[in-house]
């Protein structure tokens, strides 16, 4: 079969499959009619409704037989374990199509958990191509053997970062842990965009850092040139920047509620309480006590109270648009769960401000926004809507007590972390114009 070219194979009575090929990968597009889906096939629908194509590779299934009723009209489409809805199917043919176009990636600190995300949601998009890969203590072996359930990915072996070769590369995430990033990042050729995801340049005040972070700025001048990537406030900043600071989950699910609000003048400075729940991968992959099952599952465990880093992250958001100090009441809590991040918000309301003014605000401030979603009125958000997505969801309560309001935003702190780099990458014009990026949530 000819590069990028289909060819239709029946299997069965009206039972299609469509082969695209491009260079060593290959799609499979499976058709199935309603009520003709052969017998064998139903047990592998049932299996995360993943085909097994000679060794494994997958396929779609685009209508489903009469014993799933509830998957009608949502064909699924899995490419090894990255499962995405239709619209990465159309991205998949127009990356054959459009390879001239791809956005070359380089990871670094590619065998974390921020790593595996990144691979995860970039695979199925038409304009990326990871090229370049780093993590010194697994430098050689490929990525497969460090997350199997991305083995079948096209990806390069890890390497060290003193041997990486930036030739190939357009833009740089760096997952490299807080304290690491900022010399290697100012050794890094000046051409390249750069996205840290660690906390190494979210605070403008390089005092407030060493204050916060125990030691000295190591890169100051580079500082001066950050933006703060929180794209839906700062993307016109983001536009013209070189080095993003990708933000904290934490304060992504706090300020973008907040920061409307207090910009509008409909909520009071004062008295803002955060009860914040995450779960344990927000801590990272490295092995500590702490972290341990014994220790995490079977209750609920609350940590850096009054002192936690995200702190000053999360202020400094919330004075920028108050043109005045805010300190917050900010208390996290660590969940027996992988995945997923609830902030409860406690605020006061301006006189004569309802909640019904905070919630259309909300509406009118995010209603362009593809990943910023307020949820009908009286419906809470749970985590376990945004898994595995790059969604935040949102909603506003009267609270009990007159005056007040509670605030519920909840994110999967894997991909909102991760998920902002390709919004970010998006919003660096000069690199990227093409299809929007829409990671399906995880059942």
């Amino acid at each position: 079969m000819d590069k990028g070219v289909p060819c239709m194979e029946n299997f069965g009575t009206n039972c299609k499959l469509e082969i695209w090929r491009r260079e060593n990968s290959t799609f499979f597009l499976f058709s199935v009619p309603e009520k003709r889906l052969p017998s064998s096939s139903v047990l592998l629908l049932r299996n995360m409704y993943s085909v097994s194509v000679d060794g494994g590779l997958a396929g779609k299934v685009t209508i489903v037989s009469k014993g799933l009723k509830k998957c009608r009209g949502s064909p699924v489409c899995v490419r090894a374990s990255v499962a995405s809805t239709p619209l990465s199917v159309k991205n998949q043919q127009l990356k054959i199509g459009n390879s001239e176009k791809t956005v070359r990636i380089g990871v670094l600190g590619a065998s974390g958990y921020t790593g595996a995300e990144i691979v995860r949601l970039l695979a199925n998009h038409p304009y990326f191509a990871i090229t370049v890969m780093t993590a010194d203590r697994k430098a050689g072996q490929p990525f497969g053997s460090v997350f199997p359930h991305l083995n079948t990915q096209e990806l390069p072996n890890m390497v060290a970062i003193k041997d990486a070769d930036f030739s190939d590369v357009d833009a740089v995430f760096c997952c490299l842990p807080h304290g690491t990033t900022q010399e290697i990042i100012k050794g890094l050729p000046e051409q390249l965009k750069v996205v840290d995801l660690s906390a190494d340049f979210r605070l403008k005040n390089i005092a407030e850092y060493e204050e916060w972070y125990g030691q000295p700025h190591k890169a100051p001048k580079l500082q001066e040139e950050a933006v703060y990537g929180l794209t839906e406030i700062y993307r016109e900043e983001i536009e013209n920047a070189r080095l993003v600071a990708n933000p904290g989950c934490y304060p992504t699910s706090i300020q973008l509620p907040l920061m409307p609000l207090i910009e509008e003048g409909l909520i009071e400075l004062r008295n803002i309480i955060i009860d914040a729940k995450s779960g344990v991968s927000g801590a990272g992959r490295g092995a500590k006590e702490a972290n341990l099952y014994t220790e995490i599952a079977e209750g609920m465990h609350s940590y850096g109270i009054t002192k936690h880093r995200h702190v000053p992250e999360i202020e400094q958001g919330l004075s920028g648009v108050a043109n005045s100090k805010v300190t917050v009441s900010f208390t996290p809590h660590l969940m027996p769960m992988s995945r997923g991040m609830q902030s409860t918000i406690y605020v006061e309301m301006a006189s004569g401000v309802t909640t019904d003014d905070l919630y259309h605000h909300l509406i009118a401030t995010y209603k362009n926004e593809e990943f910023v979603k307020v949820l009908g009125k009286g419906v809470v958000p749970h985590t376990r809507h945004v898994r595995g997505s790059n969604y935040r969801l949102l909603n506003v309560f009267q609270d009990r007590i007159p005056g007040r309001a509670i605030i519920i935003s909840v994110i999967d702190n894997l991909v909102k972390a991760c998920g902002l780099v390709a919004q970010v990458v998006r919003a660096l014009g000069s690199l990227l114009r093409g299809p929007g990026f829409k990671p399906a949530c995880l059942r």
